[in-house]
């Protein structure tokens, strides 16, 4: 949850938020739920929306615990059972102590509150404090920033044949056949815009209709950089399934933007794009929790979540390796990224997307969570890495999440060709890896005849298969690349057609 007007400080009253637990589930429903992340997707019966409120409604014992701390604190509190969540607004010198006359303590608490949303940890702590401090993590915590994987400046062309276009991208994965109709596509933005002559010129290039698109929301940022990557993440995924329906999500952050997806109950999505992330080491425990616990929905809904690993390598714009969130959680198939080469519109060769320059990480993000357990399909996996590169044992030892899970092109000197502002320009980035295979599954899920959902799972059963091209060179500042999976590119880029076929193929 971003800074936004809204959310700043008005008369020295804080805006604090706190997510409630969903209840318990019962025996029958616990049932119902493995059946679906058990099973092949074609055997699947998701839960219908109706189903999801009630599964995942709130505690009501939590809920009352809550109000009755606030009402104890004199807060005004408001709880909004949908997305389980409780807002509460506090005058500030109800959180400092009352013999504090302090003025820079209220002026901390001021500056805090503009940074964006406080998040209070539950279960309720015994006591408030360290409000004042952006980096505590226990009690009152400073919600994460969140951006687009890469900032770097597109490179103009003199017309769209300068670079890789979309459909020349595809034709070299060997995408399936299809335009996505029956398919909606969600796209999760916290800022920036599209222009619609920018859409109607891109598209009539092509002699593609423009896809329907609706929006939800509001961006709360509106730089140019922002808007270069909703455009393209609008006609990477755009120009590859036509037919689909589009809606963008606007949030103040991934949690909030995938809420408001997950209760869109008019749309149904049945694929997510995220090219938004934030390294996970800028989040609670309690936001970790409730971010797992909203891809989980997804899961049992049947919508597949794609997310972008990031731009800045395995070091993610820190000293020490980390993986950005959300691609460290196991209902999201993350997306790494490569640099791609083709000579007469096929593979001459791909390799792990590294651009870096002295001082400046740029390439795929990738390598093992610390905050999130490893998912049991993912260990083998692992394992098989670590055993050929030992020398990363260490980075491993805490048994995380192993990222990302997939990739494609993301260079920017292969990068995408899209029209922006009126002049065709190339984008790189994970952050358009992501919306083609979006739009790769869009396509999957229309020639199955059903939603693949969650199918991680099944894509790692499908390791070392002719499904992928495994990226065997180049690295991303400390992890190499390597057969069968790596922490750069993951199970590697596509070969559609035949992993259309070796899904089906699956039992």
């Amino acid at each position: 949850m971003e800074a936004n007007s809204e959310n700043q400080i008005q008369e020295d009253v804080l805006e604090i938020h706190s997510f409630i637990p969903p209840r318990k589930l019962t025996e029958e429903e616990q049932k119902k739920i493995k059946q679906i992340l058990d099973s092949h997707p074609r055997d699947r019966d998701y839960i219908s929306y109706k189903e999801h409120t009630k599964i995942l409604a709130p505690d009501k014992d939590k809920i009352d615990e809550l109000l009755a701390y606030a009402k104890s604190q004199n807060w005004k509190i408001d709880i909004d059972k949908r997305s389980r969540q409780a807002t509460i607004k506090i005058h500030s010198k109800d959180v400092l102590d009352s013999d504090d006359t302090n003025p820079s303590h209220l002026e901390s608490l001021r500056f805090v509150n503009k940074q964006g949303d406080l998040i209070l940890n539950y279960p309720i702590p015994e006591e408030v404090d360290a409000l004042d401090s952006p980096t505590q993590k226990t009690g009152f915590v400073k919600q994460n920033q969140e951006s687009r994987g890469g900032k770097r400046a597109r490179i103009p062309l003199q017309s769209e044949e300068h670079g890789y276009s979309v459909l020349e991208i595809a034709q070299a994965y060997n995408f399936p056949d299809g335009d996505g109709e029956g398919q909606t596509i969600g796209i999760i933005e916290l800022g920036g815009q599209y222009i619609e002559s920018d859409l109607e010129a891109y598209f009539a290039k092509y002699d593609i209709k423009q896809p329907k698109i609706q929006v939800v929301g509001a961006p709360s940022t509106k730089s140019n950089n922002d808007n270069v990557e909703v455009t393209a993440d609008i006609q990477v995924a755009g120009i590859l399934a036509p037919k689909a329906k589009f809606v963008i999500y606007y949030g103040n952050s991934i949690l909030d933007a995938m809420k408001t997806a997950l209760n869109d109950w008019r749309n149904k999505p049945d694929i997510i794009s995220i090219s938004w992330a934030g390294s996970e080491f800028g989040y609670s425990e309690l936001e970790l929790n409730e971010l797992n616990t909203v891809f989980y929905e997804a899961s049992i809904r049947g919508i597949t979540v794609v997310a972008a690993s990031g731009d800045y390598g395995a070091y993610n714009n820190k000293q020490f390796a980390n993986v950005s969130v959300p691609t460290n959680f196991p209902y999201v198939l993350g997306c790494g990224g490569t640099q791609l080469n083709l000579v007469n519109d096929l593979i001459a060769s791909e390799v792990v997307w590294n651009e870096s320059q002295p001082g400046v990480q740029i390439g795929t993000g990738g390598g093992f969570s610390q905050k999130v357990t490893e998912p049991e399909y993912q260990q083998t996996a692992t394992l098989k890495y670590i055993n050929q590169h030992p020398e990363f044992a260490p980075y491993h030892k805490a048994g995380g999440r192993s990222v990302p899970d997939v990739a494609a092109n993301a260079a920017d000197t292969t990068g995408y060709t899209i029209f922006f502002h009126g002049q065709w320009t190339k984008v790189g980035g994970t952050s358009l890896a992501t919306p083609l295979w979006a739009a790769l599954v869009a396509r999957l899920n229309q020639n199955l005849g059903y939603r693949l959902g969650f199918f991680n799972p099944l894509l790692y059963k499908l390791m070392n298969k002719t499904a992928f091209h495994q990226i065997v060179e180049g690295n991303n500042n400390l992890y190499v690349g390597a057969p069968s999976w790596n922490p750069c590119t993951g199970l590697g880029s596509p070969n559609g057609k035949a992993l259309l076929e070796a899904i089906q193929e699956l039992s």
